[in-house]
């Protein structure tokens, strides 16, 4: 009894990209991607120090002058994957330093208001529940401009702390897809493995059969060329895995080792979660920024002092595209949270269909060995399809990987990350306001 064998090469397909990173991170845990020989390096005390792969040779890792000493690090698991991409984020230091900046140039303002204020009696000044910020009862074009110049650095200190905000949950997101990027590759790379030992019998019996006199050259160069094409697929595979994980390495600033354990994931199957919309989108990031923007333009314009008609049409303008703005923002919003529920649901009824013909496959699997029991096939036929049962358990732990990735996007919407690249636009237009 003969099953088609399927090669590890169309598992690549299971693995859906995610969202790119907000910031820089990266992440590598549990079993080794590549076979490893046993090999004496000389011990170092040295972090930095240049990491051995299961060759001997020295990984590239080079110590750059003027940037924090990498951290030597022998496995890694989820949780200490986002923590370090969080805390080593460049970009994430730069948002808060910049919310540091704006702060001091805010209190700088208002000390500056006050004492134009005190410099001129006739004019009276409100404090507000904004830091610093006073409005205006009467004054000049300077106390206005002054006032102004308050207003948008408050907005940019609201609008910074949700970048702040957004970058650590982006980061957690990103690192999640990064994370089992890393270990559907491994699973990959196990499975292709596997099926090279098939091939290889399947060559072995091509070479047998020929030599009795019932096959020809042609079926063993058949089977040479499939063996040579899955392991081309295997060194692309370890090769991508290696340039994914030496980059990560760097990016979490850590040691680069090639060895380096990745621990797996906790994957518990829950179905879609009943969600309110507009719940999610007053919680948003995004639209939260949106909504500063509209609160500003209308600020903007209210608390103007002007006797040209033109600019007081061009402030009502500049409030109705504020206002414009946020109602697109809260419909584009609106269909990412639909999206990524449909996405989370529908890998979910994958790894059940998965799971189910994992299953399936299992059953078989134990037939085809009390048929190899009495006699009925062979131990060529039993490999075989124990391929086919290996392959079938892949296919649901790779799907188990992806929903876990959808899964982390719905559950990031609720702490105000709404995953939609179509969006990003809109809302870095509006952090411009």
């Amino acid at each position: 009894m003969k099953k088609g064998i399927v090669g590890a090469s169309v598992f690549a397909m299971l693995l859906a990209s995610t969202q790119p990173a907000l910031v820089h991170a990266a992440d590598s845990t549990n079993t080794t991607a590549t076979p490893t020989a046993t090999t004496t390096t000389p011990a170092t005390t040295d972090p930095a120090a240049p990491a051995a792969n299961a060759t001997g040779v020295e990984a590239p890792q080079s110590q750059i002058s003027g940037v924090r000493t990498p951290e030597k690090v022998d496995s890694l698991d989820l949780d200490k994957v986002i923590d370090l991409a969080i805390n080593d984020s460049y970009n994430l230091q730069l948002l808060q330093l910049k919310y540091r900046v704006l702060d001091q140039q805010n209190a700088s303002l208002g000390l500056n208001y006050v004492d134009y204020l005190n410099a001129s009696p006739g004019l009276k000044y409100v404090t507000t529940n904004r830091s610093n910020e006073v409005s205006l009862s009467q004054g000049s074009q300077t106390g206005q401009t002054l006032d102004n110049n308050i207003r948008d650095l408050d907005n940019q200190k609201l609008n910074t702390q949700l970048q702040v905000d957004e970058a650590k949950e982006g980061t957690r997101l990103a690192m999640t897809g990064q994370y089992v990027q890393l270990l559907s590759t491994q699973k990959q790379i196990a499975l292709s493995e596997e099926y090279i030992q098939v091939l290889t019998r399947d060559v072995q019996r091509a070479q047998t059969l020929q030599s009795l006199g019932s096959g020809t050259q042609e079926d063993i160069d058949k089977a040479n060329r499939a063996l040579q094409a899955e392991q081309d697929n295997l060194t692309k595979l370890k090769d991508s895995y290696q340039e994914t994980l030496s980059t990560l390495c760097y990016d979490l600033g850590i040691v680069y080792d090639p060895n380096i354990q990745l621990k797996p994931l906790d994957i518990k199957l829950d179905p879609v979660p009943t969600v309110d919309a507009d719940t999610l989108l007053g919680k948003s990031y995004q639209i939260q920024s949106l909504g500063n923007s509209l609160n500003k333009a209308r600020e903007d314009e209210e608390k103007a002092i002007t006797d040209n008609s033109f600019q007081e049409q061009a402030n009502k303008a500049t409030t109705d595209i504020a206002a414009q703005q946020l109602e697109q923002g809260k419909v584009t919003y609106a269909k990412a949270i639909q999206s990524n529920l449909q996405d989370m649901d529908t890998a979910y009824k994958a790894v059940q269909t998965a799971q189910r013909q994992a299953q399936d496959a299992a059953v078989d699997g134990v037939n085809m060995q009390i048929r190899f029991n009495a006699g009925v096939v062979t131990k060529y036929d039993l490999q075989k399809y124990q391929y086919q049962v290996d392959a079938s358990q892949a296919k649901a732990e790779l799907t188990g990987m992806q929903y876990y990735v959808q899964k982390a996007k719905v559950d990031a919407m609720g702490k105000g990350y709404i995953a939609n690249s179509s969006a990003s636009g809109a809302s870095a237009a509006s952090a411009q306001q």
